[in-house]
């Protein structure tokens, strides 16, 4: 059994890094991924140059992303494990997080909410471990990476002042004062516009609709019904002040992504409960909604997987922000022109990293 298990889960790292490193190659450099690089002094502009002085192309842009997403996975089995207990169970989680939209595309693609991912993995193995200084660790460079970490720590503060764990309530509110006294957090504004509907449908890509559908029930039920733990607090925290926000002004998805994200461990607990309770003759209804999700997840990794394949045999594609720039600089690069005046700030920046640089007057 244990041989199984470890030839399992070297099947699932396997699969998944190929996935990511497929992906960092072929897709194009994002309109955000060029700003960062070229506007930005920020941590993930800074890993991105380093990468590409190893090699000059968007593998080698995305390569400290690409390794930081296996120290992901790496992380993420080490906390199913401590939550889920059962070996089987955990596996079946990394696995299916492994293939994950929002996980495959995060991993892939230079950006803050993979590293802000791990921070907040690496604070709750020290919290279930009960190693203090690791948490603080944790904390501290959570809060010095990643700005929108206010709402995670809300989520351990209030947690904290339900559950009387007056140390977590004290790393809650020297972060918050340290959010006030440096300016720092998410930003507020704007009028009701009804972002909601828009922020739900990225929600529902991210995650597939079943499971995004899955993981609101579960974290619905746990309200109603079962102990609330720390993981519970902070996802579900996320998922409203996020959804909340959206009522009023475009949220940045990836702000809440790292949060709710640990989550995904409970649709597994909830899910293998709700299951070995009942008897075989009742337990189709939990394996037929199992096999949907899958074959939806499934099919939309195979869809993903396709597009830039798709993208090079014919020139055809969906993703307009990423693809068109690309195609842009082919076509004038056949011309034998290298400059171009695009009114969008950010596929500018796009094209100069194609060596296609602003035609002057």
């Amino acid at each position: 059994m244990i041989k199984s298990i470890l030839a399992n889960r070297v099947a699932i790292y396997s699969f998944y890094i190929f996935l990511v490193c497929y992906f960092a190659y072929f897709i194009p450099i994002t309109p955000n991924e060029a700003y960062e690089f070229y506007k930005s002094d920020g941590l993930v502009s800074r890993l991105m140059h380093f990468g590409y002085g190893l090699s000059e192309n968007t593998f080698g842009l995305r390569f400290v992303f690409i390794l930081n997403a296996v120290v992901s996975l790496s992380l993420f089995d080490i906390f199913s494990n401590d939550i889920l207990k059962n070996k089987n169970d955990a596996l079946y989680a990394s696995a299916i997080f492994s293939i994950l939209p929002a996980i495959i595309f995060g991993a892939a693609i230079a950006n803050i909410a993979l590293l802000a991912f791990n921070l907040v993995l690496l604070y709750l193995i020290f919290y279930y471990r009960k190693f203090y200084a690791g948490e603080v660790l944790a904390l501290s460079l959570l809060f010095l990476v990643h700005d929108a970490s206010i709402v995670f720590f809300l989520s351990i503060l209030f947690f904290a002042i339900f559950k009387k764990e007056y140390r977590m309530a004290v790393y809650g509110i020297a972060a918050l004062l340290g959010f006030w006294y440096f300016h720092r957090g998410i930003e507020i504004g704007g009028h009701p516009w009804g972002h909601f509907v828009e922020t739900f449908s990225i929600y529902a890509a991210v995650f597939t609709p079943f499971i995004f559908l899955y993981f609101l029930y579960v974290m619905y039920r746990i309200w109603v019904k079962e102990e609330k733990d720390i993981v519970w607090s902070i996802s579900s925290f996320a998922i409203f002040v996020s959804i909340l926000l959206s009522i009023r002004q475009r949220i940045v998805v990836t702000d809440f992504t790292p949060y709710i994200l640990v989550g995904f461990v409970l649709m597994f607990k909830v899910y293998f409960q709700s299951l070995r309770i009942r008897l075989p003759k009742f337990q189709k209804i939990y394996k037929n909604g199992f096999s949907l999700s899958m074959a939806v997840l499934i099919f939309m990794l195979i869809f993903m997987f396709f597009q830039p394949i798709i993208f090079l045999y014919n020139g055809q594609y969906l993703f307009t922000k990423i693809y068109a720039p690309y195609k842009i600089q082919q076509n004038l690069k056949a011309k034998n022109t290298h400059c171009s005046n695009s009114k969008n700030p950010k596929e500018e920046l796009q094209l100069r990293f194609y060596n296609i640089s602003h035609c002057e007057k």
